[in-house]
């Protein structure tokens, strides 16, 4: 692991949400439980359509000020404003890309865990990443980083390790949370009431419909939207990858044996257990 310090997150974007009816129109469309964050708390959270599928992810942090960031890891930014535009109608929120602030990572070293929490200074505000073996902080700020390439990959790698896949736009619409294993994150609610696709994702938790979970994989040439197969049998779909393609993210039948002798294109895939974070 390469020494602390703090490097640019291509692909990241920052909306901000605000206006006398920005926590109700929040609390109404996402996935998780907005009424539930205080000022300086953040949480993993998403919007479904109608059917329960993710139409994105992202970070949601409410600000001392009482407006919200929403922190896209991938996607776009203008077609996710554009697609909430259409639910606000009477009420009064403002949803803006805001594209003078910049989002970078830092990776310090080996350590105990820190709280998930928000802190806020004049131009900037920090997320702390919860993990085990690493501390992680997720700056937005006024000032343009430094780009590295290999810092901004061992932080998708991170993301991926405590599965937090990065959903570009062939994914989106594809996976209901529980396939992608999100309540491990605790990234939606089952109490908070009416959402988008609340009713199938409440049915699937209390009828233990899902089949499908997220799962670790090694191989060679793998890469987002990659068919896994079983056999002659189609048995997954890689979700998000490494950019070498030697290993990613999996939705797989659950449960799924890590002797399971899958394969795409390249030759054999494993499932496997990487404990990096």
């Amino acid at each position: 692991m390469r020494p602390a310090r703090e490097f640019a997150l291509p692909g990241h974007a920052v909306i901000g949400v605000d206006g006398l009816d920005a926590p109700v129109f929040l609390q109404s469309q996402c996935m998780n439980d907005v009424n539930a964050l205080t000022p300086g708390a953040w949480q993993y959270n998403g919007w479904l359509n109608p059917q329960g599928r993710v139409l994105a992810l992202f970070y949601l942090a409410r600000l001392a000020s009482g407006a919200y960031l929403m922190i896209l890891p991938a996607g776009d930014p203008a077609a996710l404003i554009d697609s909430l535009r259409r639910f606000v109608f009477r009420a009064k929120v403002r949803l803006q890309h805001i594209e003078e602030w910049h989002v970078c990572g830092e990776i310090a070293g080996d350590g105990t865990a820190r709280p998930d929490v928000l802190s806020e200074d004049a131009d900037r505000h920090h997320l702390n990443i919860p993990g085990q073996r690493w501390q992680r902080t997720l700056h937005v700020s006024t000032r343009r980083f430094a780009p590295d390439a290999d810092a901004a990959e061992v932080w998708h790698a991170l993301d991926m390790a405590i599965g937090w896949p990065w959903l570009h736009a062939e994914q989106l619409g594809r996976w209901t949370p529980q396939m992608l294993g999100l309540q491990r994150l605790s990234a939606f609610s089952l109490k908070k009431g009416c959402y988008p696709g609340q009713e199938i994702v409440a049915r699937t938790h209390y009828l233990g419909k899902s089949k499908r979970d997220l799962f670790t994989v090694r191989g060679t040439g793998l890469r987002a939207g990659q068919l896994l197969h079983a056999g002659a049998q189609e048995a997954g779909t890689v979700v998000d990858a490494a950019a070498g393609g030697d290993w990613g993210v999996a939705v797989l039948p659950a449960p799924m044996e890590a002797a399971a002798e899958l394969s795409n294109q390249a030759g054999r895939v494993d499932v496997v257990a990487i404990e990096i974070c």
